[in-house]
């Protein structure tokens, strides 16, 4: 007589079926969340973001793309922490969540963007010349073409000049 594992394959189903369930009801509920705390955070402040609820969203956004690496709305949600982080002068945050962007998503077309974003932040908001030189380079050999290249070279050329030097540059025949 053959053992009967009917039974068994049913359970083990139903249990993958609920699992399923559960994590889909959880993605949802994350999404809501993100939802809501973007309407308050955005909608409803005209562009003045408190740094709590910053910290609170830039949270949510990454939390999310830890938990879900695959879905579509990672990347999106990584790369508006990032955004956030410089929106509250979260300097140090900022290019830590830009370089994870640059990392998790390679191929993203906003890569160019995070790496630029990166150098600006260096140069402007942490007063690091030398990694800022290093990043719009990587920046420039990597994009030559993009959009952002030619503030990318003028930012490298004026890079650690007081705003009278720059004005001086201009003012030489």
């Amino acid at each position: 007589m053959k053992p009967n594992h009917l039974p068994a394959i049913g359970l083990l189903f139903t249990i993958l079926l609920i699992w399923s369930s559960c994590k889909t009801d959880t993605l949802q509920a994350n999404l809501d969340q993100i939802n809501s705390l973007e309407k308050k955070l955005f909608e409803e402040k005209n562009g003045v973001i408190e740094t709590t609820e910053a910290a609170t969203m830039i949270k949510l956004y990454t939390d999310f793309s830890d938990a879900y690496p695959n879905d579509i709305k990672s990347e999106e949600f990584l790369f508006k922490a990032a955004d956030v982080s410089i929106s509250v002068f979260h300097s140090n945050e900022s290019v830590n969540l830009l370089n994870q962007f640059i990392l998790k998503f390679p191929k993203s077309e906003k890569v160019p963007q995070a790496m630029f974003l990166k150098a600006f932040t260096y140069e402007n908001f942490l007063n690091d010349m030398e990694n800022a030189r290093l990043s719009y380079e990587q920046f420039l050999k990597k994009y030559p073409e993009h959009e952002l290249a030619g503030d990318a070279q003028i930012s490298l050329n004026n890079l650690g000049k007081s705003p009278e030097e720059i004005i001086q540059s201009f003012k030489k025949p």
